[in-house]
């Protein structure tokens, strides 16, 4: 059975993005349409135990995870070293590095007003600072998932 556009093209961007970021794994997660919680998230090359783990997961306190706190901030959110991260809440820390994800980058997915509707992650499985590829390559990815956020919206309509 086929999946629906919007799940199939962010799928489609995230093998794209790898493909370019050797050693990468992306995802989107997706906030629910109250902006209470991550709904959900799509991590083509993960186990099906990460997306999981963080589904549902309330959108405040903005300090559980690095999604939270970039749709919360608005802010592309980094994390160079999991392993020495004391931001975040020790459960997703744990899962991060549970799944080999020891460094990982997350920006917002904004509608044309601005919020957020999700965000856009890279995650390394070895400690990383952000280049200039890295950073271009994930607004890229971002603005990408704004237009299949767009594709999602016209279809609900």
């Amino acid at each position: 059975m086929a999946l629906p556009q919007f799940e199939q093209g962010l799928l489609n961007l995230c093998k794209h993005v790898e493909a370019l970021a050797k050693g990468c794994r992306t995802g989107v997660c997706v906030a629910s349409e109250d902006g209470a919680k991550l709904e959900r998230a799509y991590f083509p090359n993960l186990p099906r135990t990460f997306q999981e783990g963080i589904r549902d997961v309330p959108m405040y306190p903005s300090n559980f995870g690095s999604c939270t706190a970039a749709m919360h901030g608005n802010e592309i959110i980094t994390t160079p070293d999991m392993k020495k991260e004391t931001r975040w809440d020790e459960r997703f820390v744990a899962h991060c590095l549970k799944h080999s994800i020891i460094a990982l980058q997350s920006r917002p997915v904004f509608d044309d007003k601005g919020q957020p509707l999700g965000t856009f992650v890279m995650g390394f499985s070895e400690p990383r600072t952000v280049n200039d590829f890295d950073r271009s390559l994930m607004d890229f990815a971002a603005d990408a998932a704004t237009e299949l956020f767009k594709v999602r919206r016209g279809a609900l309509s």
